[in-house]
């Protein structure tokens, strides 16, 4: 299975390289100029821009289904991974209210709330928390207790690959085999100012619940996304 996985990894990079490597789009296919973005499409889709308010929004309008896009301060990333999930700690805030017992752990605060390691769901946890995905081993003011951790099915549902693109964050995101729901590309310079309050533009490209079919062609299209190259 971690073969099957890894030979994919290296297929889905290689295939980027690939496209991004090339500067002649394919037979059928046409570059189209998105402002600091360029990406190759069949010649059936055409841009169609919109009016925005503090973004600029748009679709690639295709044949057999549409890709929509928005360009601005605010774009967003589309699926959390489970390590971002984890990390951003939203899920203490629901798991202390549902979970711990108030009279043994009064005023906990899930923002102050440390964990200390996690360990997948066993059998025995169903009586604590049934159908969990993890349980986070937590301490509080000295105060120590377990949550339990419930991925979100759309995290379970979805591939998430981050890498860099020519000097660029550069995030895909499509559905598992099987799955329908969000694909779509997430981009913008890799170097940025992470300070509170900094905001900077970002490419996302994104369509949703397509066929087998639509996908592939989908996903091909998104892997062409690429800064435009100053002269």
């Amino acid at each position: 299975m971690h073969t099957i996985i890894k030979q994919g990894k290296i297929f889905f990079l290689l295939l980027i390289i690939g496209v991004l490597g090339c500067s002649k789009t394919k037979p059928g296919w046409k570059t189209i100029d998105m402002g600091e973005y360029l990406i190759d499409a069949p010649n059936e889709f055409n841009l169609k821009i919109e009016k925005g308010i503090d973004s600029q929004p748009g679709i690639l309008k295709g044949g057999d289904f549409d890709l929509y896009y928005d360009y601005g301060p605010y774009g967003d990333t589309l699926v959390m991974t489970k390590q971002e999930f984890l990390r951003k700690g939203f899920w203490k805030d629901e798991a202390i209210s549902r979970f711990l017992s108030y009279k043994v752990h009064p005023n906990v605060d899930w923002v102050k709330t440390q964990v200390i390691a996690f360990r997948a769901c066993v059998k025995r946890d169903s009586s604590f928390a049934g159908g969990c995905d993890l349980i986070a081993s937590c301490i509080y003011k000295g105060d120590k207790f377990y949550l339990p951790v419930y991925i979100p099915q759309e995290i379970k549902d979805h591939v998430v690959k981050i890498d860099t693109v020519q000097g660029y964050y550069h995030r895909v995101v499509y559905p598992k085999k099987g799955f329908s729901g969000t694909t779509g590309v997430y981009m913008r310079k890799a170097k940025v100012d992470n300070s509170p309050g900094m905001l900077y533009n970002s490419m996302v490209i994104c369509t949703h619940n397509l066929n087998n079919a639509q996908q592939a062609l989908a996903t091909e299209i998104l892997t062409t996304v690429r800064p435009k190259l100053k002269d």
